[in-house]
């Protein structure tokens, strides 16, 4: 009997761990790129432009000290540059971009300012013949959640 009561206490407390354990976890795709994160409010889907111009940059930042990494790009079209956040890195990693430095390309987005820095945040970008859409028409990120139409087309 002393066994079995060791046992059952042992078993107890695995379970009880594991639901700690999951409590805490941080699961993949949020790291502060969701809905309800102070940077994705930003995006304002009223108010959205086109901007064109050739590609001068693509790297990666983060928007904000807890959020994981972003990528953006530099557009650049006479005189005026563009910064254009696309989206969080493990996201755009997977799409099938295929535009890079020195390509032509037209993005649609919004201008907003974040923590005192101003940038694009992207809703597609057009190049060539291609779309990589990365909001849809009610301005929800492709990343956040199971989507028909994401991606490139």
């Amino acid at each position: 009997m002393r066994k079995t009561g060791f046992v059952f206490v042992f078993c107890l407390s695995v379970l009880f761990s594991g639901v700690e354990a999951q409590q805490n976890l941080k699961w993949r795709g949020t790291n502060y790129w969701g809905l309800n994160g102070k940077y994705e409010m930003a995006f304002d889907n009223y108010n959205l432009q086109t901007y064109s111009g050739k590609v001068t940059k693509i790297d990666t930042l983060s928007p904000t000290r807890e959020m994981s990494y972003g990528v953006y790009m530099v557009i650049k079209n006479n005189t005026v540059e563009h910064t254009v956040h696309l989206g969080p890195g493990w996201y755009i990693m997977y799409q099938d971009i295929g535009f890079g430095v020195n390509q032509e390309v037209e993005v649609k987005g919004c201008r907003v300012t974040f923590e005192g820095k101003q940038f694009i945040m992207a809703s597609e970008v057009n190049y060539k013949d291609k779309v990589l859409l990365l909001r849809d028409k009610e301005g929800i990120p492709s990343w956040c959640g199971y989507r028909k139409k994401t991606g490139t087309r």
